[in-house]
């Protein structure tokens, strides 16, 4: 089995048609039906069927395929790496980032890479941490710096740093300063993530068990850190890092309405799949976070 024909494998899979494929590949189309052939004798199993105009994969081609991106992947960051050793490069480093993460840490962690590595490049992605657990699935990031959830057995954790999240709102908000009772609270809208994030979620649960109401939403968004402007000039509620309110409040103008039972704890930190498939970058990077973020 030669890593051409596993390559190959994988266009055939992203096209959906051998023809395109071949075309994509720069090749034609019946050296491309030879090396499906070889693959499917050395499998004993057939890899794709035609359907129509296009093909589909099996069972079989879409196992192969996804393992043959590991192996793709890794063979890419071991000549990575052996060129890094020959040219005192510093690699590649696919960094997934929560989005206060992407805030409060990143920009420490950057200037400290660099003064380390200084030919690195660094690729950053900013999502919610189930995008970004995805994509480490799927072997598209090395490293996700985000808040580590309570539950997780299927990547490595690191633990650096305490971030709770607070009931959020502008400084001349009717709420501020006040602890808020179920009615009070229920007169006013809120900003918060779609219903399938964990921590909008986890909001919901608390206000319910201490008898408030589910909260009224008027805004989502898949990222609430670059909308604290629209908390800071209108009534809306919203749940953020206490981390923000405090490192940017002269310019956002937020505070924290006081409401202990919705301050949900939350530990940032590093997830990756193993330490062994790490680039010399990354593991640099993992280490520079641990001392400075001393958990």
């Amino acid at each position: 089995m030669e890593l051409k024909d596993l390559n190959y494998l994988l266009v055939v899979r992203d096209t959906g048609h051998l023809g395109k494929a071949a075309q994509a590949l720069g090749i034609t189309q019946p050296a491309l039906s030879k090396c499906i052939q070889r693959l499917e004798k050395s499998c004993s199993t057939r890899l794709i069927l035609k359907i129509g105009r296009g093909i589909k994969l099996t069972e079989a081609g879409l196992l192969l395929c996804e393992r043959a991106q590991k192996v793709l992947h890794l063979m890419q960051v071991t000549r990575q790496d052996l060129n890094a050793l020959g040219s005192g490069a510093a690699g590649v480093i696919r960094l997934g980032v929560a989005a206060t993460a992407a805030e409060f840490m990143l920009p420490h962690l950057t200037r400290e890479l660099l003064q380390h590595a200084p030919t690195v490049l660094l690729e950053v992605q900013v999502g919610l941490n189930d995008l970004l657990q995805s994509r480490l699935r799927e072997n598209k990031l090395d490293l996700i710096l985000g808040y580590l959830p309570q539950e997780n057995h299927e990547f490595v954790t690191r633990p650096l740093t305490e971030d709770p999240v607070v009931v959020a709102a502008s400084s001349l908000h009717p709420l501020a300063g006040v602890h808020p009772t179920p009615e009070q609270l229920n007169q006013f809208q809120w900003l918060l993530p779609s219903s399938q994030v964990a921590t909008r979620q986890w909001l919901e649960q608390r206000l319910r068990s201490g008898g408030y109401a589910p909260p009224r939403v008027q805004m989502e968004s898949n990222t609430l850190s670059p909308l604290r402007q629209v908390l800071a000039q209108t009534h809306l509620l919203s749940f953020l890092s206490r981390r923000l309110l405090h490192e940017d409040m002269t310019q956002h103008a937020l505070i924290e309405i006081p409401l202990p039972l919705v301050m949900m704890p939350r530990t940032f930190g590093w997830q990756f799949r193993s330490l062994s498939e790490l680039t010399p970058a990354a593991r640099l990077l993992v280490d520079l976070a641990e001392k400075r973020w001393q958990w």
